[in-house]
């Protein structure tokens, strides 16, 4: 079992957040690998569904503030806070400059 989505880890050492583990499976019936998260909102048992369905639940962004800085996703404040936070090394240059 490879685990390749490091924002769906993140999420998960996240004590807050409804993804409680990570796995990738082979499904038969798509004939290919997917990842698939185990979520618990509330007192329900936790279900294992997959990655893309979560991230498609509103409200639900598993990219993180360190990971959209280092892809230069972040602009104007939220970028100068970042960048106080992180740092300027490993910065990369977005392609739209």
């Amino acid at each position: 079992m490879m685990i390749y989505n490091t924002d769906a880890m993140e999420q998960m050492k996240n004590p807050l957040s409804p993804v409680k583990m990570v796995r990738e499976t082979y499904s038969r019936w798509l004939q290919k690998n997917i990842t698939e998260v185990q979520v618990q909102f509330k007192d329900e048992e936790p279900a294992w569904i997959p990655l893309s369905t979560y991230e498609a639940i509103p409200g639900i962004s598993l990219s993180s503030e360190e990971s959209r800085y280092w892809n230069g996703e972040l602009e104007g404040e939220e970028f100068e806070k970042a960048l106080n936070k992180y740092g300027y090394e490993y910065t990369q240059i977005p392609s739209r400059y």
